[in-house]
C-alpha cells in the first residue's frame, strides 16, 4: 500500500557554464547534462566566443538552455553573470569540456543537508589522474601559496580549494560573498580565491569523490596556450601575484616567485616557441600587473 506522504521536493540546482570559442566540446558536455538522475536543475550558458559555430548555436536553441553573452572574456565575470540569472538554491559550475557522470548533480546535492557545508569541490578525472587517486591530501594550500590537486583522489575530506570545472556553492553564500573576484582576468586561481573567502566566512568545503566529471581538455579554446601562449603566462602571474598577496604573507612574495622559476623561464624563453623582447617581459608584466590588482583591491577594501 503506498504512503499518502507526500516525497519532499527537490532543491533546484543551477548549472553554470562559461564557454570560450567551443563547439563540439561544449555540446558534449551538455548531451551529458541531459541525462542526469537528479530531478530539478537549470543550465545556463555563458558565451563569451569570439568565433561563430552554427552547430554549437543550433544545439542550444533546440535544447532551450538560458543562454546569455558576455565580453570580453573572462571567466570570473562570466561564472558572475551566471549567479546572478541563476534561480537555484545551489550553483555548480563545470568547464566546457567536461562529460559528467549520470549521478553528478545528486552527488553535489547531499553534501548541503549538512549545514556547515558551504560548498562541494566534486571530483575531476583526466589523463593525469593516476598520479593522485589514493592522495590523502586533496585541495590543499601551504602556507607559501603551494597548492596540493588530487582531485582525482577518492578520499573524502574537507579541502582548502576546489576546481571551479566541478564545484558547487550555496547561492546564499555566493550573494554574502559577491561571487567570484573579476580581478583575477587570467586562467587560474579565482575559483581558490572563492574557496579561501568561503572558509573565512565560517563555512566548511567537502570533497566529494562521487561526484565525477571527465576532464577532456580540449586542445583549443577556453584558456589553452593555444589561444595565445604570452597572453596565458601574463595571465597566469598576474593571478598568482593577486592571490598570494591577497591571501598569503606579503613578506614571502620573493620566495613564491622563486618556486615558479620554472615557468618564469618557460614564460621568458618559450622552450621551442618565440624568443622575443616581448616574451621577455610578459612573467614581469604579469607580476606588475598581479601587484596593481592588489593595491585596487586593497584600497576597494579599506575601512
Amino acid at each position: 500500500m503506498k504512503s499518502g506522504k507526500a516525497k519532499p521536493k527537490s532543491r533546484l540546482l543551477s548549472v553554470v557554464i562559461p564557454t570560450f570559442n567551443r563547439d563540439q566540446p561544449l555540446r558534449n558536455t551538455l548531451q551529458s547534462l541531459l541525462v542526469q538522475d537528479y530531478p530539478r536543475f537549470e543550465i545556463i550558458v555563458v558565451d563569451q566566443s569570439t568565433k561563430k559555430f552554427p552547430p554549437k548555436e543550433a544545439f542550444l536553441k533546440k535544447k532551450h538552455f538560458k543562454v546569455w553573452h558576455h565580453s570580453p572574456p573572462n571567466a570570473a565575470a562570466a561564472r558572475n553573470l551566471g549567479i546572478s540569472q541563476a534561480k537555484g538554491a545551489i550553483i555548480l559550475f563545470l568547464d566546457d569540456d567536461v562529460i559528467c557522470q549520470k549521478n553528478l548533480l545528486k552527488n553535489h546535492v547531499k553534501n548541503y543537508r549538512d549545514a556547515r557545508i558551504g560548498a562541494v569541490a566534486g571530483r575531476v578525472i583526466d589523463r593525469s589522474s593516476k598520479r593522485f587517486r589514493d592522495s590523502h591530501r586533496v585541495g590543499q594550500i601551504t602556507w607559501y601559496g603551494q597548492f596540493t590537486d588530487g582531485f582525482a583522489g577518492s578520499q573524502k575530506q574537507m579541502v582548502l580549494t576546489g576546481m571551479t570545472c566541478n564545484a558547487s556553492w550555496r547561492r546564499e553564500v555566493l550573494k554574502k560573498l559577491q561571487g567570484f573576484d573579476e580581478n583575477f582576468t587570467g586562467p587560474i586561481r579565482e575559483d581558490s580565491d572563492l574557496c579561501l573567502r568561503t572558509i573565512n566566512e565560517g563555512h566548511q568545503i567537502i570533497f566529494e569523490p562521487q561526484a565525477v566529471v571527465v576532464h577532456q581538455r580540449a586542445k583549443t579554446g577556453g584558456f589553452r596556450k593555444t589561444e595565445g601562449r604570452l597572453q596565458w603566462y601574463r595571465g597566469f602571474f598576474k593571478n598568482e601575484t593577486y592571490f598570494f598577496l591577497k591571501h598569503r604573507p606579503k613578506i614571502l612574495l620573493p620566495l613564491v616567485l622563486l618556486t615558479r622559476a620554472n615557468l618564469i623561464l618557460r614564460g621568458m624563453f618559450g622552450f621551442g616557441h618565440e624568443v622575443s623582447w616581448r616574451s621577455l617581459a610578459t612573467p614581469w608584466q604579469g607580476i606588475g600587473e598581479g601587484i596593481k590588482a592588489y593595491g585596487r583591491w586593497r584600497n576597494d577594501h579599506r575601512g
